[in-house]
């Protein structure tokens, strides 16, 4: 299994022409862990937390798990890509 976002400290540093950067295992493995937490959500029915509000926004489970899908979709395309990169090397 790979590495969680929550496992270690997601480092973000600023790169020499002033933008923020993070490695992009760390964002492979948060859009990850956001997919499960999604799927979790609509296993479970608990309300997605919605910053500002009273009283948690819930999805339904369908919404949820398309978001999962598409969440661990992405980070499957972007580990081709960078595997790819690195091949290329």
């Amino acid at each position: 299994m790979g590495r969680r976002h929550t496992d270690v400290e997601t480092l973000v540093r600023r790169g020499t022409d002033g933008r923020l950067y993070m490695a992009a295992q760390d964002v492979t493995a948060l859009l990850r862990d956001l997919a499960r937490t999604f799927d979790l959500q609509a296993s479970t029915g608990e309300a997605a937390p919605t910053e500002g509000r009273a009283t948690p926004r819930r999805l339904d489970g369908d919404t949820l798990r398309a978001v999962a899908g598409v969440l661990d979709a992405q980070a499957d395309e972007m580990d081709v890509q960078l595997i790819a990169m690195a091949v290329r090397r």
